[in-house]
């Protein structure tokens, strides 16, 4: 089904930040089904750069791995809360996150935090509930 430009422009935009390329598609894949724009990033980096873009291309949730080559996942958070001062929502997925950087994560405010493997319907419940805050 084609997406005209206009309501492309209204969808929720989702930062997707995986450094698994198979477990990045498979989340964009889910996430584009349930029609949201997806944005990847594969590292830490590349995170810090889609979150200071533009406002019209900025996402409006993200999907955060911590364990990251460049920036670790809370860097990142740490960034988007301390540096660029934004409440915008994030949820966790990860794969090895431990009690303390669980602690981290939530302490800079994040929407939920999940540990892999999650559900697609998991991913997409926290999402919908991020975006809806």
């Amino acid at each position: 089904m084609a997406v005209s430009p206009g309501e492309r422009d209204r969808r929720a935009r989702v930062l997707v930040v995986e450094d698994d390329e198979e477990v990045g598609r498979f989340l964009e894949e889910v996430i584009t089904a349930s029609g949201y724009l997806v944005v990847r990033a594969k590292n830490g980096a590349e995170a810090v750069a889609a979150l200071a873009a533009p406002k019209q291309e900025a996402p409006h949730a993200v999907l955060l791995d911590l364990n990251l080559p460049l920036e670790s996942g809370v860097s990142v958070l740490s960034f988007l809360r301390n540096v660029m001062h934004s409440g915008l929502p994030v949820v966790v997925l990860t794969g090895s996150g431990g009690p303390e950087e669980e602690r981290a994560a939530r302490s800079l405010g994040v929407s939920d935090y999940l540990l892999k493997p999650a559900s697609p319907a998991q991913v997409l419940h926290a999402l919908r509930s991020a975006l809806r805050c």
